[in-house]
Protein backbone atom coordinates (compact mmCIF):
# COMPACT_ATOMS: atom_id res chain seq x y z
CA UNK A 1 0.00 0.00 0.00
CA UNK A 2 2.86 2.36 0.85
CA UNK A 3 4.51 1.74 -2.50
CA UNK A 4 1.26 2.48 -4.34
CA UNK A 5 1.07 5.83 -2.54
CA UNK A 6 4.62 6.53 -3.69
CA UNK A 7 3.59 5.95 -7.32
CA UNK A 8 0.50 8.13 -6.94
CA UNK A 9 2.60 10.86 -5.33
CA UNK A 10 4.96 10.83 -8.32
CA UNK A 11 2.00 11.11 -10.68
CA UNK A 12 0.58 14.05 -8.69
CA UNK A 13 3.92 15.84 -8.70
CA UNK A 14 4.16 15.50 -12.50
CA UNK A 15 0.55 16.68 -12.91
CA UNK A 16 0.99 19.70 -10.61
CA UNK A 17 4.22 20.66 -12.37
CA UNK A 18 2.50 20.51 -15.74
CA UNK A 19 -0.44 22.58 -14.51
CA UNK A 20 1.89 25.17 -12.97
CA UNK A 21 3.93 25.58 -16.14
CA UNK A 22 0.75 25.81 -18.24
CA UNK A 23 -0.73 28.46 -15.92
CA UNK A 24 2.48 30.52 -16.12
CA UNK A 25 2.43 30.30 -19.89
CA UNK A 26 -1.23 31.41 -20.09
CA UNK A 27 -0.57 34.32 -17.73
CA UNK A 28 2.32 35.43 -19.91
CA UNK A 29 0.39 35.14 -23.15
CA UNK A 30 -2.65 36.98 -21.77
CA UNK A 31 -6.38 36.60 -22.47
CA UNK A 32 -5.80 35.76 -26.10
CA UNK A 33 -4.13 32.53 -25.11
CA UNK A 34 -6.83 31.58 -22.59
CA UNK A 35 -9.63 31.41 -25.16
CA UNK A 36 -8.09 28.56 -27.19
CA UNK A 37 -7.49 26.63 -23.98
CA UNK A 38 -11.15 26.99 -23.06
CA UNK A 39 -12.13 25.83 -26.52
CA UNK A 40 -9.83 22.84 -26.15
CA UNK A 41 -11.44 21.99 -22.81
CA UNK A 42 -14.90 22.27 -24.34
CA UNK A 43 -13.87 20.01 -27.22
CA UNK A 44 -12.43 17.47 -24.81
CA UNK A 45 -15.63 17.55 -22.74
CA UNK A 46 -17.78 17.06 -25.85
CA UNK A 47 -15.61 14.14 -26.96
CA UNK A 48 -15.81 12.59 -23.51
CA UNK A 49 -19.60 13.07 -23.45
CA UNK A 50 -19.93 11.53 -26.90
CA UNK A 51 -17.85 8.58 -25.73
CA UNK A 52 -20.08 8.13 -22.68
CA UNK A 53 -23.20 8.25 -24.83
CA UNK A 54 -21.66 5.73 -27.21
CA UNK A 55 -20.82 3.43 -24.32
CA UNK A 56 -24.36 3.75 -22.95
CA UNK A 57 -25.76 2.88 -26.39
CA UNK A 58 -23.49 -0.14 -26.51
CA UNK A 59 -24.77 -1.27 -23.10
CA UNK A 60 -28.36 -0.96 -24.32
CA UNK A 61 -27.54 -2.87 -27.51
CA UNK A 62 -26.17 -5.89 -25.62
CA UNK A 63 -28.48 -8.86 -25.95
CA UNK A 64 -29.82 -10.03 -22.62
CA UNK A 65 -27.95 -12.99 -21.17
CA UNK A 66 -30.07 -15.43 -19.18
CA UNK A 67 -28.76 -18.65 -17.63
CA UNK A 68 -31.56 -21.24 -17.76
CA UNK A 69 -31.72 -24.47 -15.75
CA UNK A 70 -34.49 -27.08 -16.16
CA UNK A 71 -35.37 -29.93 -13.79
CA UNK A 72 -37.59 -32.89 -14.74
CA UNK A 73 -38.73 -36.17 -13.16
CA UNK A 74 -40.28 -38.63 -15.60
CA UNK A 75 -41.63 -42.17 -15.27
CA UNK A 76 -40.59 -44.44 -18.14
CA UNK A 77 -40.76 -48.12 -18.97
CA UNK A 78 -36.96 -48.50 -19.10
CA UNK A 79 -34.91 -45.81 -17.27
CA UNK A 80 -31.59 -47.02 -18.72
CA UNK A 81 -32.88 -46.83 -22.30
CA UNK A 82 -34.36 -43.38 -21.64
CA UNK A 83 -31.00 -42.14 -20.33
CA UNK A 84 -29.24 -43.38 -23.48
CA UNK A 85 -31.83 -41.60 -25.63
CA UNK A 86 -31.17 -38.31 -23.82
CA UNK A 87 -27.41 -38.76 -24.35
CA UNK A 88 -27.92 -39.19 -28.09
CA UNK A 89 -30.28 -36.22 -28.20
CA UNK A 90 -27.73 -33.93 -26.48
CA UNK A 91 -25.00 -34.89 -28.94
CA UNK A 92 -27.37 -34.39 -31.88
CA UNK A 93 -28.17 -30.86 -30.65
CA UNK A 94 -24.46 -29.91 -30.43
CA UNK A 95 -24.65 -30.20 -26.65
CA UNK A 96 -22.94 -32.54 -24.23
CA UNK A 97 -23.51 -34.71 -21.16
CA UNK A 98 -22.44 -33.22 -17.84
CA UNK A 99 -23.10 -36.28 -15.64
CA UNK A 100 -25.11 -39.50 -15.57
CA UNK A 101 -25.96 -42.02 -12.83
CA UNK A 102 -27.75 -45.36 -12.60
CA UNK A 103 -28.81 -47.31 -9.50
CA UNK A 104 -31.39 -49.82 -8.27
CA UNK A 105 -34.11 -49.13 -5.72
CA UNK A 106 -35.98 -51.80 -3.75
CA UNK A 107 -39.67 -51.53 -2.83
CA UNK A 108 -41.38 -52.98 0.28
CA UNK A 109 -41.98 -56.32 -1.46
CA UNK A 110 -38.24 -56.74 -2.16
CA UNK A 111 -38.45 -56.14 -5.91
CA UNK A 112 -35.68 -54.09 -7.55
CA UNK A 113 -36.30 -51.27 -10.01
CA UNK A 114 -33.74 -49.35 -12.05
CA UNK A 115 -33.48 -45.58 -11.73
CA UNK A 116 -31.28 -43.18 -13.67
CA UNK A 117 -30.43 -39.50 -13.66
CA UNK A 118 -28.65 -37.39 -16.25
CA UNK A 119 -27.63 -33.75 -16.65
CA UNK A 120 -27.04 -32.32 -20.11
CA UNK A 121 -26.38 -28.94 -21.69
CA UNK A 122 -28.01 -27.94 -24.98
CA UNK A 123 -28.16 -24.65 -26.93
CA UNK A 124 -30.53 -22.25 -25.17
CA UNK A 125 -32.62 -21.72 -28.29
CA UNK A 126 -33.38 -25.46 -28.37
CA UNK A 127 -34.25 -25.86 -24.68
CA UNK A 128 -38.00 -26.19 -25.31
CA UNK A 129 -37.40 -28.73 -28.06
CA UNK A 130 -35.17 -30.83 -25.81
CA UNK A 131 -37.68 -30.77 -22.96
CA UNK A 132 -40.46 -31.86 -25.31
CA UNK A 133 -38.33 -34.77 -26.51
CA UNK A 134 -37.86 -35.84 -22.90
CA UNK A 135 -41.61 -35.61 -22.26
CA UNK A 136 -42.18 -37.90 -25.23
CA UNK A 137 -40.14 -40.60 -23.46
CA UNK A 138 -42.74 -40.89 -20.67
CA UNK A 139 -44.61 -44.18 -20.45
CA UNK A 140 -47.89 -42.33 -19.94
CA UNK A 141 -48.25 -39.09 -21.96
CA UNK A 142 -50.75 -37.64 -19.46
CA UNK A 143 -49.22 -38.50 -16.08
CA UNK A 144 -45.70 -39.59 -17.02
CA UNK A 145 -44.08 -36.23 -16.22
CA UNK A 146 -44.01 -36.31 -12.41
CA UNK A 147 -42.46 -32.85 -11.96
CA UNK A 148 -40.98 -30.12 -14.13
CA UNK A 149 -39.50 -26.66 -13.50
CA UNK A 150 -37.38 -24.08 -15.32
CA UNK A 151 -35.30 -21.41 -13.55
CA UNK A 152 -33.69 -18.40 -15.20
CA UNK A 153 -30.99 -16.01 -13.96
CA UNK A 154 -30.45 -12.71 -15.79
CA UNK A 155 -26.69 -11.95 -15.86
CA UNK A 156 -26.75 -9.12 -18.41
CA UNK A 157 -25.75 -6.45 -15.88
CA UNK A 158 -22.90 -8.58 -14.55
CA UNK A 159 -21.71 -9.24 -18.12
CA UNK A 160 -21.72 -5.57 -19.14
CA UNK A 161 -20.03 -4.43 -15.92
CA UNK A 162 -17.35 -7.10 -16.29
CA UNK A 163 -16.61 -5.97 -19.85
CA UNK A 164 -16.37 -2.35 -18.70
CA UNK A 165 -13.98 -3.30 -15.89
CA UNK A 166 -11.92 -5.32 -18.37
CA UNK A 167 -11.56 -2.33 -20.69
CA UNK A 168 -10.46 -0.11 -17.79
CA UNK A 169 -7.92 -2.65 -16.59
CA UNK A 170 -6.51 -3.10 -20.09
CA UNK A 171 -6.15 0.69 -20.44
CA UNK A 172 -4.35 0.81 -17.07
CA UNK A 173 -2.13 -2.04 -18.24
CA UNK A 174 -1.08 -0.07 -21.31
CA UNK A 175 -0.23 2.99 -19.21
CA UNK A 176 1.82 0.92 -16.79
CA UNK A 177 3.70 -0.69 -19.69
CA UNK A 178 4.64 2.79 -20.97
CA UNK A 179 5.79 3.83 -17.50
CA UNK A 180 7.80 0.65 -17.17
CA UNK A 181 9.56 1.28 -20.48
CA UNK A 182 10.57 4.78 -19.43
CA UNK A 183 11.46 3.98 -15.80
CA UNK A 184 15.12 4.35 -14.78
CA UNK A 185 15.03 3.90 -11.00
CA UNK A 186 15.23 0.26 -9.86
CA UNK A 187 12.76 0.50 -6.97
CA UNK A 188 10.34 2.51 -9.11
CA UNK A 189 10.62 -0.16 -11.82
CA UNK A 190 9.91 -2.95 -9.34
CA UNK A 191 6.83 -1.13 -7.99
CA UNK A 192 5.40 -0.65 -11.48
CA UNK A 193 6.15 -4.25 -12.41
CA UNK A 194 4.38 -5.51 -9.28
CA UNK A 195 1.31 -3.37 -9.99
CA UNK A 196 1.35 -4.50 -13.61
CA UNK A 197 1.39 -8.15 -12.49
CA UNK A 198 -1.62 -7.59 -10.21
CA UNK A 199 -3.59 -5.89 -12.97
CA UNK A 200 -2.81 -8.68 -15.44
CA UNK A 201 -3.98 -11.23 -12.88
CA UNK A 202 -7.28 -9.34 -12.48
CA UNK A 203 -7.62 -9.20 -16.27
CA UNK A 204 -7.29 -12.99 -16.55
CA UNK A 205 -9.90 -13.51 -13.81
CA UNK A 206 -12.33 -11.15 -15.54
CA UNK A 207 -11.80 -12.83 -18.91
CA UNK A 208 -12.58 -16.21 -17.33
CA UNK A 209 -15.72 -14.83 -15.69
CA UNK A 210 -16.92 -13.28 -18.95
CA UNK A 211 -16.30 -16.56 -20.79
CA UNK A 212 -18.26 -18.45 -18.13
CA UNK A 213 -21.25 -16.07 -18.47
CA UNK A 214 -21.20 -16.38 -22.26
CA UNK A 215 -21.05 -20.18 -22.24
CA UNK A 216 -23.62 -20.57 -19.44
CA UNK A 217 -26.12 -18.34 -21.23
CA UNK A 218 -25.59 -19.97 -24.62
CA UNK A 219 -26.00 -23.53 -23.26
CA UNK A 220 -28.94 -24.33 -20.97
CA UNK A 221 -28.79 -27.12 -18.38
CA UNK A 222 -31.38 -29.91 -18.09
CA UNK A 223 -31.34 -32.35 -15.15
CA UNK A 224 -33.62 -35.37 -15.53
CA UNK A 225 -34.45 -38.26 -13.19
CA UNK A 226 -36.05 -41.30 -14.80
CA UNK A 227 -38.18 -43.55 -12.59
CA UNK A 228 -39.44 -47.00 -13.55
CA UNK A 229 -43.19 -46.84 -14.12
CA UNK A 230 -43.69 -50.25 -12.45
CA UNK A 231 -42.27 -48.91 -9.17
CA UNK A 232 -45.06 -46.33 -9.00
CA UNK A 233 -47.91 -48.88 -9.24
CA UNK A 234 -49.77 -49.72 -5.98
CA UNK A 235 -48.65 -52.96 -4.28
CA UNK A 236 -51.19 -55.80 -4.46
CA UNK A 237 -50.66 -59.51 -3.67
CA UNK A 238 -53.71 -61.56 -4.70
CA UNK A 239 -56.90 -60.13 -3.22
CA UNK A 240 -54.99 -58.48 -0.36
CA UNK A 241 -54.39 -54.73 -0.80
CA UNK A 242 -51.99 -53.19 1.74
CA UNK A 243 -53.31 -49.70 1.03
CA UNK A 244 -56.89 -50.75 1.88
CA UNK A 245 -55.81 -52.53 5.09
CA UNK A 246 -53.83 -49.51 6.17
CA UNK A 247 -56.87 -47.31 5.66
CA UNK A 248 -59.01 -49.62 7.78
CA UNK A 249 -56.38 -49.67 10.55
CA UNK A 250 -56.26 -45.88 10.63
CA UNK A 251 -60.05 -45.68 10.86
CA UNK A 252 -60.08 -48.21 13.74
CA UNK A 253 -57.39 -46.17 15.52
CA UNK A 254 -59.46 -43.02 15.17
CA UNK A 255 -62.61 -44.74 16.55
CA UNK A 256 -60.63 -46.10 19.53
CA UNK A 257 -59.17 -42.68 20.27
CA UNK A 258 -62.64 -41.16 20.11
CA UNK A 259 -63.98 -43.71 22.64
CA UNK A 260 -61.07 -43.14 25.01
CA UNK A 261 -61.50 -39.39 24.76
CA UNK A 262 -65.24 -39.63 25.40
CA UNK A 263 -64.63 -41.81 28.51
CA UNK A 264 -62.08 -39.35 29.89
CA UNK A 265 -64.50 -36.45 29.41
CA UNK A 266 -67.30 -38.28 31.29
CA UNK A 267 -64.92 -39.29 34.09
CA UNK A 268 -63.61 -35.74 34.51
CA UNK A 269 -67.10 -34.23 34.67
CA UNK A 270 -68.94 -36.83 36.78
CA UNK A 271 -66.31 -38.25 39.16
CA UNK A 272 -63.55 -35.69 39.63
CA UNK A 273 -65.74 -33.25 41.70
CA UNK A 274 -66.41 -36.08 44.20
CA UNK A 275 -62.95 -37.62 44.21
CA UNK A 276 -61.08 -34.36 44.88
CA UNK A 277 -62.54 -33.73 48.38
CA UNK A 278 -62.16 -37.41 49.31
CA UNK A 279 -58.57 -37.38 48.16
CA UNK A 280 -57.87 -34.20 50.14
CA UNK A 281 -59.33 -35.72 53.34
CA UNK A 282 -57.26 -38.89 52.92
CA UNK A 283 -54.15 -36.77 52.34
CA UNK A 284 -54.73 -34.77 55.56
CA UNK A 285 -55.37 -37.92 57.59
CA UNK A 286 -52.19 -39.60 56.35
CA UNK A 287 -50.18 -36.45 56.95
CA UNK A 288 -51.53 -36.07 60.53
CA UNK A 289 -50.80 -39.72 61.29
CA UNK A 290 -47.20 -39.30 60.13
CA UNK A 291 -46.76 -36.23 62.34
CA UNK A 292 -48.11 -38.02 65.40
CA UNK A 293 -45.82 -41.00 64.83
CA UNK A 294 -42.85 -38.65 64.48
CA UNK A 295 -43.80 -36.86 67.72
CA UNK A 296 -44.13 -40.12 69.68
CA UNK A 297 -40.81 -41.32 68.32
CA UNK A 298 -39.07 -38.10 69.35
CA UNK A 299 -40.56 -38.29 72.88
CA UNK A 300 -39.40 -41.90 73.29
CA UNK A 301 -35.88 -40.96 72.30
CA UNK A 302 -35.82 -38.14 74.91
CA UNK A 303 -36.89 -40.52 77.71
CA UNK A 304 -34.10 -42.94 76.87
Amino acid sequence: MKKRWIILSVFLIFALSACASRSSQQAAEGPAAVAPAVEESKDAYMNQTAGSVGEQSAREAVERLVIKQAYMRVSVADPAAAMRSVMSMAEGMDGYVVSSNQWNSVDSSGKEYAQTSITIRVPSERLDEAMQNIRDLAADPKSGVLSESVNGQDVTSDYVDSQSRLRNLEAAEQQLVKLLESATDLQYTLDIFRELTNIRSEIEVLKGHIKYLEESSSLSSISVEFVAEASLQPIQVGPWKPSGEAKKAVQALIRTAQKVGTGLIWFAITWVPFLLPIGLIIFLIVRGSKKRKAARKAAAEKKE
